[in-house]
């Protein structure tokens, strides 16, 4: 990346390992806070000031602490800011400013995050401030700030207050009422518990001066804070270290005691010692995880960056989480869990962390009841999973949205009526990982259950005709842009799949467990006359119209206006074609909004043979707004380009996907990272670039490189074995 763009790869470290800003525009702050968002699969934070900015879009949250909100019904709370440092220098308040000379870097390597800023002392001296901070990734409710002051000559007095405070809120929603607090040398304490769900969380930061300092304590409700003043003095820096604890009482039924015990554990191990410990653990991730691409820095920074970003948000600790689609980086969609985790982020998980991989398939089979809901309520059988889910796994997708060009009119949301494919989307996570790993108990115990109750709800859902085939009527498919279709040809062949694939899963109950198949078939309700249904629905769900090889999205697509290639692809476009097109205008023509026929060819890719593949790319690629439709498009394009054989045109989508949030080519990258995309770069390099396939004898690779790459390494899992593969 050039320096002229808001983040460079830096240094001399041509592998990559640096993300680093010198922007200091308020404007932009809030898309730095979400770059630098660090964290360790339980607890997070955004690249956030530690003196805090009025344009700030701070946020710190935790897998598991939802409160009620309106409108998206849940959102994890932000959770009180516990990072906070201010200072003061004879009086004055220290700030980054403006046009200041600054930098913020982030290590991918080690989880650490710097910042560090000159600021005008007097006219013959500068203050040197320099803030580092890193989460652990073996204590899953610890962290450590540190930050050290400079002085270039002479010297002033030098107030520090440190503390925490529940005074934060969600984009305006306050979630905290105080409990209790207090404020000593021996630490600040501060209890909160969430205004709805009645979720305790506690917080402790224990702090060390290296030089003697005087301590006075402050009570402010709801925000105890600590202030040491000492004679700062040239040549003589002062280190203030920080160790914090934040313990839900989801976690015990004593948060203040565990979080005084981690904040105490991670204060006696020293600052140097707990980063090393953290960064040992992350030297094992990258070690089973890393990819290395040689011949392009900046798609080495990328698929780096966007992979730590996935870590940070994985639930590596509890089987009561997944991630959202904006993992825990920012407030998008409200930390609700899509078909984005199963579809783009889990499959990297699975074939390097699959300990992670079956802790959020976990998630899923803990909210079955939430699912079941969902299908009794519509009058079906079995388990519809939502189409976003969050802490009970009922649906929580809003119906109606503000009009973001009116904000005196409301837009019918339809997706959490309408987007079934994501029951599918879900069973093919869990045979995917099933393949990958071969853990059998998972699924005897949980993933049969997953894909049984969701084949009961495909073959009530199907409409019958009178020539004895099957539907799908008035749904949605990945491409979201056009509502209310019938028989979309991703949905009608996942359905199927699924419930043929049930039937399989079945049998091998049967002959491997067959107590445990009986048992569940008689929980489920399933004898042979629903398994017979199974068969005649999977076998009897139409097909769409094919011509020259090309699937018809869904029923009627191709009569429909085609689209405006000069507009669509035109370069200087800033909006989305449903921008521009109107909800119902873009309905009425065959611009897509992301990968819809072209998704089946990467999740089935057994449903098409080479030449189909080629003039299905030839024909939807064209025809999908890649630029400002959905983020979860580029990197499927990418991997299916170069399946295809057309590695220059995969590149082209590939770059989309690794610049979304660096470089914010989207424009929202303030909400937080995109996660699917994130997990999509991944398979693009892994599935689509190099090839990966499962066999039935194990797996083999098919190589199609982008010609700017000259070497190509990475690690994955399969069957409990660990493999290296190396391009070309």
């Amino acid at each position: 990346m050039t320096g002229s763009r808001p983040v460079a790869l830096t240094g001399t470290d041509a592998a990559g390992w640096q993300v680093s800003s010198t922007d200091t525009d308020p404007g932009r702050l809030s898309h730095r806070e979400t770059i630098f968002t660090i964290g360790n699969g339980n607890l997070s934070l955004r690249g956030s000031l530690e003196e805090g900015h009025p344009q700030e879009l701070a946020g710190s949250f935790m897998h598991r602490v939802w409160d009620d909100m309106p409108v998206h019904a849940t959102e994890l709370a932000c959770l009180p800011r516990w990072w906070g440092l201010d200072l003061w220098l004879d009086g004055r308040r220290v700030r980054e400013e403006e046009g200041a000379s600054g930098r913020q870097v982030l290590d991918l390597r080690s989880g650490l995050l710097a910042r560090e800023f000159a600021w005008p002392a007097d006219a013959d001296a500068e203050l040197a401030v320099r803030h580092e901070r890193f989460i652990s990734l073996v204590e899953p409710h610890g962290a450590m700030l540190r930050t050290t002051v400079r002085l270039a000559g002479g010297e002033a007095d030098l107030r520090v207050r440190v503390g925490a405070s529940m005074h934060v809120e969600n984009t305006g929603l306050l979630h905290w009422r105080l409990v209790g607090q207090s404020a000593s040398e021996d630490g600040i304490t501060l209890v909160t518990v969430t205004r709805a769900t009645g979720i305790p969380v506690a917080v402790v930061v224990r702090t060390t001066v290296s030089q003697p300092a005087a301590f006075t304590p402050g009570d402010a409700d709801g925000a105890p804070s600590g202030d040491y003043r000492l004679r700062l003095r040239a040549g003589e820096p002062v280190e203030i270290v920080r160790s914090v604890g934040i313990v839900p009482g989801l976690d015990t039924e004593l948060p203040l005691a565990l979080a005084r015990e981690v904040s105490e554990r991670l204060g006696g191990l020293g600052w140097a010692s707990a980063l090393a410990a953290s960064g040992a653990a992350w030297g094992q991730v990258w070690a089973d995880s890393d990819l290395e691409i040689d011949g392009d820095p900046e798609a080495q920074l990328a698929v780096r960056f966007n992979l730590f970003q996935l870590v940070c948000a994985a639930p590596r600790f509890t089987e009561d989480a997944s991630i959202g689609a904006k993992g825990l980086s920012g407030y998008g969609y409200r930390h609700h869990v899509f078909w984005d985790t199963e579809s783009f982020m889990l499959p990297f998980f699975t074939f390097t962390q699959p300990d992670v991989a079956r802790n959020m398939l976990a998630y899923r089979h803990r909210r079955l009841a939430g699912a079941r809901a969902k299908a009794a309520a519509g009058g079906f059988a079995g388990a519809q999973f939502p189409w976003e889910s969050a802490g009970t796994g009922q649906e929580v997708t809003p119906p109606w949205l503000e009009d973001p060009a009116d904000p005196a009119s409301r837009v019918r949301i339809w997706t959490g009526d309408l987007e079934l494919h994501i029951t599918a989307d879900i069973a093919l996570a869990v045979m995917l990982y099933w393949r990958a790993t071969g853990d059998d108990e998972f699924l005897r115990r949980e993933g049969a259950e997953l894909l049984l109750d969701g084949a009961r709800y495909w073959a009530s859902r199907a409409e019958p005709d009178d020539a004895g085939g099957f539907h799908y009527r008035d749904v949605i498919g990945p491409d979201e842009y056009h509502e209310h279709v019938d028989d979309n040809a991703y949905t009608n062949a996942v359905a199927a799949w699924h419930l043929s694939t049930a039937e399989r899963v079945l049998v091998w109950l049967e002959r491997t467990v067959p107590g445990r198949a009986a048992a569940l078939a008689a929980s489920l309700g399933i004898d042979a006359a629903e398994r017979e249904r199974w068969a005649r629905v999977a076998a009897g769900i139409v097909r769409g119209r094919v011509e020259g090889g090309v699937i018809e999205q869904f029923a009627g697509y191709f009569d429909l206006g085609d689209v405006d290639l000069a507009r669509l692809r035109n370069p200087s476009r800033s909006a989305s074609m449903q921008s521009l097109l109107g909800i119902e205008g873009v309905q009425h023509t065959r611009t897509i909004k992301q990968p819809d026929v072209l998704m089946l060819a990467f999740q089935l890719p057994r449903l098409f043979d080479q030449e189909s593949l080629r003039a299905n790319v030839a024909y939807y690629d064209v025809r999908t707004d890649h630029e400002h439709g959905s983020s979860l498009g580029p990197a499927v394009s990418a991997a299916v380009a170069a399946r295809a054989g057309e590695p220059a045109t995969a590149y082209t989508h590939f770059l989309r996907a690794a610049r979304a949030d660096l470089e914010d080519v989207r424009g929202n990258a303030s909400d937080g990272i995109h996660g699917a995309s994130a997990g999509g770069l991944w398979q693009a390099v892994v599935f689509g670039f190099a090839g990966l396939t499962l066999t039935r004898d194990g797996w083999e690779v098919h190589p199609a490189l982008p010609p700017e790459w000259t070497r190509l390494k990475f690690t994955f899992r399969h069957r409990g074995a660990r493999h290296v593969v190396e391009l070309p």
